[in-house]
């Protein structure tokens, strides 16, 4: 398995020319993390070759719909083989998410009576064990070490993901922010969203001018933009330009099923 990071959503929550919804596959160390899981994102799995089942552990970076919305399709993808048949898992897929990843597990599945049967399956099966963790916590899977950082977006934290020698932050949905700062500094990749232009940002998202300022600053090896809005369709490069003003690293202006090696 190579390493690298698989781009399957690199957008918002309205398509976009080649863009749509948020989800990120990091293949490291012979580990599959999936990063956010929004539409489709079951589906370009199998596209790409990968099963639900292969997964070692899901990140959520917030709950706002485009960064969850296929949760319930790959929880119950991990109850059936390649071939579509039961199965019983050997051990749960880790579920980690900021504090409420419980409570909103269960609005998702316990509490809504059409998805209860997602949910019994859950409970019978150990499909995913949920994790919450807050700041200063530390996962291990295998050789990854995962750190998290809170964001200035809703419940929203970043994360990042040492590997021997490879390092990777994925901010999630967030306005500029120190803590993002902080955990990409020395960085190899840094995944960050650009949602808006400045000309009208809205929300608590990062603009072109915002994003400049975060990869200057942390001074990751590559910056990897995502999280687009349509607004950026044709306009890509005037991004491009604003954080080169001021970052000398590699700059990759992502589109949904973009491959880039961990090299």
């Amino acid at each position: 398995m190579p390493d690298r990071l698989l781009m399957l959503g690199t957008g918002t929550l309205k398509p976009g020319p080649g863009r749509y919804g948020a989800g990120v596959l990091l293949e490291v160390r012979g580990r599959r993390l999936l990063l956010d899981c929004g539409p489709s994102v079951v589906q370009k799995l199998y596209n790409a070759g990968i099963d639900a089942t292969e997964l070692d552990a899901i990140f959520l970076s917030h709950f706002h719909v485009d960064h969850t919305s296929d949760l319930p399709d790959l929880i119950s993808s991990l109850a059936a083989d390649a071939r579509g048949y039961p199965r019983r898992p050997e051990s749960p897929v880790k579920l980690i998410g900021p504090p409420g990843l419980v409570r909103f597990l269960g609005a998702l599945l316990e509490s809504n009576p059409f998805y209860s049967y997602v949910a019994e399956w859950n409970r019978m099966l150990r499909l995913v064990e949920p994790v919450e963790v807050d700041e200063g916590s530390e996962v291990r899977l295998g050789e990854l070490v995962l750190r998290f950082a809170p964001v200035d977006h809703p419940n929203g934290f970043a994360v990042r993901v040492d590997a021997g020698n490879i390092s990777v932050v994925y901010s999630g949905d967030t306005a500029p922010t120190p803590s993002v700062v902080r955990l990409a500094a020395g960085s190899d990749f840094l995944v960050h969203e650009c949602t808006f232009p400045s000309e009208r940002l809205m929300g608590q998202h990062t603009s072109e001018q915002g994003l400049a300022e975060v990869a200057s600053r942390s001074s990751p090896r590559a910056l990897v933009v995502t999280h687009l809005s349509p607004a950026w369709s044709g306009r890509e490069h005037e991004l491009v330009d604003a954080v080169r003003a001021s970052f000398r690293g590699r700059v990759v202006v992502a589109r949904d099923m973009l491959e880039i090696p961990l090299t």
